[in-house]
């Protein structure tokens, strides 16, 4: 059937196509700006009230105005228009007007390719599993319209179109596996595009204040997923995911500084490395974490002198990369410069904190880190994410008056305390612990698992880790921190009792972890799949000789051939299939063909028989039970299974 470009439009195909365009650009509010989403949002009530009263929409004239409005609407916001958004809302916009003027069955197919280009920019901003699942069931639909447009008698139920729609779409799948496979790679995934989100992202920053890292560790999100090779996970206490060096400080804020002029120096390793491979979420820094204290350096990243791994640009998308670490070391002697930035104080030390160290001197700088941790440990402190607010000088009142505080605020603190025994020191930011996922066997570190410790040089042991945090809650190394159960009242102390969980507490927490383990193998196996990968395939499949243009001649020639084999068996497919009966009618006429008993084209069974019997008289008795049999089962009420299976026994013991 051919459209009729003039036919109009049924409310049900107008609520329809409505609901498909809507759906095609609602993820898109999350990244436009509300007036855009708005100007959409309006534009669709408007369609919406004009199927019940067709007078409110606007004439050419108003329509007119309406965009010239969206124009000015959209280079209000974006007024160069060039970029990711910028172009998505002019196309946001202009689909919306769209909706006002759409009245004719000719207006389907623009709509509806539109809203297929409008899908593929959603890839521009995310690629998640749950997003492709997205897109591909409003594809099922648009397919399906136009399906409906094209075909001469509709299904009397949209499902009927919706299920052939999807299977059209899956017969595309061994297509898309091999365009996917074979498509030459770069070192950037293709949706990439040499865009850059400059959105603000969740993650640590190279500075800490008072409240910084307690704020970020009230959030789930999760920072980083981590597989280790040969199941080698070290155990939560040993957990310490290094992140940046903060060196600098005016009493209140500490700051990672100048970088260090220096190269990472030699350090001295004992045991055997842990490897493992890292998919970061986009935190918009430049830091690769890696325990404590990486010793391989991923790719497009360098080591510094302070051990912090930096990579050559913020992170605003997912990145993968494989490091190794060592967790017994040494990092031996110190240079001048370190000692140097290490024992810089703020003007705001007062004399209570110099006396108090004073306290502890005598011995030597290992016996004095633990008279440190012995007074953190003895004096009234408790751990909390609402401490009280701080003044001017947060480490003197929080040493001497609240006591009352998260990581940042022990970290800082002890920091400064080691700095006035002359002890060269310095704050370390990053990640402690991580749960590791039942079903997939990863370890997942979320933004509440944000920390902050402090590292002390000492001689003959070089830095050393030392978390003033486990001298007061020691469980917050050991587990995570249950966010249901923090209370938000100001200074209540986090209670570390695990609590047992419902039975559909249970299912719900099997659930995440299902699907997380599902994410993380998307990224591994799809949004993952780099030319590294795909070279290692191709070796696999003994392809290893095809590189770069060649891959492309292979795909292609594949894909041919692919395409010619599904073409050849749909038309098998659709070849009309012939009746049992008939095909058993014909097998006895073939017998008795090689007798130069030919059946003629305008003979019937009757009279051909006759004709039979007339030459062959001795074939009597197996002749006419056959064809009356035959008649029975074509020509009247004798067609079943038994019958069917019946004239089958007859024809194969025909001898003629």
């Amino acid at each position: 059937m051919i459209p009729d470009p003039k036919r109009k439009l049924s409310q049900r195909e107008l609520l329809f196509l409505i609901a498909l365009l809507c759906l095609s650009v609602g993820p898109h509010v999350l990244h436009l700006q509300p007036w855009i989403s708005a100007f959409f949002i309006g534009m669709v009530t408007l369609r919406l009230l004009g199927l019940s009263r067709p007078a409110l929409l606007p004439g050419r004239f108003l329509l007119f105005l309406l965009t010239i409005a969206g124009l000015a609407n959209a280079l209000a916001h974006y007024p160069l228009m060039f970029g990711r958004e910028a172009g998505v809302a002019l196309l946001t916009s202009m689909l919306a007007l769209k909706l006002l003027e759409m009245k004719r069955e000719r207006d389907i197919y623009v709509v509806v390719y539109l809203s297929l280009f409008t899908l593929i920019t959603q890839f521009l901003y995310r690629q998640e599993m749950l997003l492709v699942v997205y897109v591909f069931l409003v594809v099922t639909g648009l397919i399906a319209m136009l399906m409906h447009t094209n075909m001469m008698r509709s299904p009397s139920r949209p499902t009927g179109l919706l299920v052939r729609s999807g299977g059209l779409l899956l017969q595309a799948l061994p297509l898309m596996l091999i365009m996917f496979f074979l498509f030459p790679r770069f070192s950037s995934p293709l949706w990439d595009l040499g865009i850059r989100d400059n959105r603000a992202v969740t993650g640590i920053s190279d500075n800490i204040s008072p409240g910084s890292v307690s704020r970020l560790s009230r959030s789930r999100a999760v920072a980083f997923r981590v597989d280790f090779d040969q199941d080698r996970i070290p155990e939560p206490a040993r957990r310490y995911w290094r992140g940046p060096v903060l060196w600098d400080t005016d009493g209140r804020q500490w700051t990672a500084g100048d970088q260090i002029p220096e190269r990472a120096s030699d350090f001295f390793a004992s045991g055997k490395p842990v490897d493992y491979s890292v998919i970061l979420e986009p935190t918009g820094g430049k830091w690769l974490f890696a325990l404590d204290l990486p010793h391989q350096v991923p790719t497009e990243a360098s080591l510094e002198a302070d051990f912090q791994l930096i990579h050559r640009g913020p992170q605003k998308r997912r990145f993968q990369y494989r490091t190794s670490s060592y967790l017994n070391y040494n990092t031996g002697a110190l240079s001048e410069f370190q000692r140097f930035r290490g024992l810089q104080l703020p003007d705001n030390i007062t004399p209570r904190m110099i006396s108090l160290v004073a306290q502890w001197r005598g011995g030597s700088d290992s016996a004095l880190v633990d008279q440190a941790l012995a007074y953190f440990n003895e004096q009234p402190f408790h751990y909390t994410l609402y401490p009280a607010l701080l003044g001017d000088n947060p480490a003197d009142q929080f040493l001497f008056d609240s006591r009352q505080g998260f990581c940042e605020h022990y970290a800082t603190s002890f920091t400064l305390l080691m700095r006035i025994a002359g002890i060269p020191a310095r704050v370390v930011a990053g990640y402690q612990g991580g749960e590791v996922n039942p079903i997939s066997g990863h370890l997942v570190v979320r933004q509440s698992d944000a920390h902050a410790w402090s590292e002390v040089w000492l001689p003959d042991l070089g830095w050393v880790r030392i978390d003033p945090t486990a001298a007061v809650a020691p469980e917050r190394i050991e587990q995570p921190l249950d966010l249901d159960r923090i209370s938000e009242e100001i200074g209540a102390p986090i209670d570390f009792v695990p609590v047992d969980i419902s039975f559909v507490g249970a299912l719900m927490e099997q659930f995440n972890w299902s699907m997380d383990a599902l994410d993380a193998s998307w990224h591994r196996w799809v949004l993952g799949y780099s030319k590294k990968r795909q070279s290692k395939l191709m070796d696999l499949l003994g392809l290893g000789f095809l590189k770069g243009s060649q891959l492309v001649y292979a795909m292609v020639g594949i894909t041919a051939v692919a395409v010619t084999l599904m073409t050849l068996a749909l038309i098998y497919r659709g070849r009309p299939k012939p009746n049992p009966v008939q095909a058993q009618y014909q097998r006895f006429s073939n017998r008795l063909k090689k007798l130069g008993l030919q059946r003629r084209s305008y003979e019937g069974p009757r009279d051909y028989g006759r004709r039979i019997l007339h030459r062959r008289p001795d074939l009597r008795g197996q002749v006419e039970p056959i064809l009356r049999l035959y008649i029975g089962i074509r020509y009247g009420r004798m067609n079943n299974l038994a019958n069917l299976r019946r004239l089958k026994q007859m024809v194969g013991g025909f001898r003629p």
